[in-house]
């Protein structure tokens, strides 16, 4: 029998091509569906060394680096990105190009702010959202490496209602989403982000503008 070659490399093409779609989707649940902690928390042997197994493992926070700076570049935006464990110290992290000292500092802050508060910074910030709520609170969590910052871009990463970490972004002009698309592409459904308040002088959404000469000025937060 003569074979036709045309078709016999195009069904091994199709043969290869769904196995590598099947590697695709056992490496990485891109947001399909939630990860669970033994895949993305530190093996047992690791656990056995550190005594705490509740821990983001190395190469989920690369994947959720890598996922920000892919919505960065996708968006031409810049950002600056943390991933803590749930002691504090720095898992993994990136700098992308164009960034001030600025972008980069308040990443980390708010990663650790939403270690913290348990909680995202946006979160924070609404939460305290007057002068003297926050100056009483600046302080808190330095003594042992936390933070308040109020300021969105901070979220915690939580798997199977366990904080396993955080996730900091900063130096954009979409920080929390940065973040909030990472987390949702490499560990699944996340819960809704909180609902941005009105800044000073602008009308909530779904009503009429405030009269002209009473918009408040000030810096974009970072």
């Amino acid at each position: 029998m003569k074979m036709n070659p045309t078709r016999f490399f195009g069904t091994g093409a199709i043969v290869f091509a769904l196995g590598l779609s099947c590697m695709a989707v056992d490496a990485w649940a891109q947001g399909a569906a939630p990860a669970t902690l033994d895949k993305v928390t530190l093996s047992s042997e690791a656990a056995k060394r550190t005594l705490n197994r509740m821990q983001i493992n190395a190469a989920t926070a690369r994947a959720i680096v890598d996922a920000c700076v892919d919505f960065g570049r996708s968006t031409n935006a810049s950002y600056s990105v943390y991933v803590l464990g749930p002691n504090g110290d720095i898992v993994d992290a990136h700098v992308m190009d164009g960034q001030l000292p600025i972008g980069v500092e308040t990443a980390l802050l708010k990663a650790k702010t939403a270690l913290y508060a348990r909680s995202s910074s946006s979160a924070v910030a609404q939460r305290f959202s007057t002068v003297d709520g926050r100056l009483i609170r600046l302080d808190l969590g330095k003594a042992s490496g936390l933070a308040y910052y109020f300021v969105g871009g901070g979220l915690p990463i939580v798997v199977e209602g366990q904080m396993i970490g955080a996730v900091g972004v900063g130096g954009g002009n979409a920080d929390e989403m940065c973040a909030y698309t990472a987390l949702t592409k490499v560990l699944g459904p996340q819960p809704p982000l909180t609902t941005a308040a009105a800044p000073p002088g602008q009308a909530p959404p779904g009503q009429p503008p405030p009269a002209p000469g009473r918009a408040g000025r000030g810096e974009p937060p970072r």
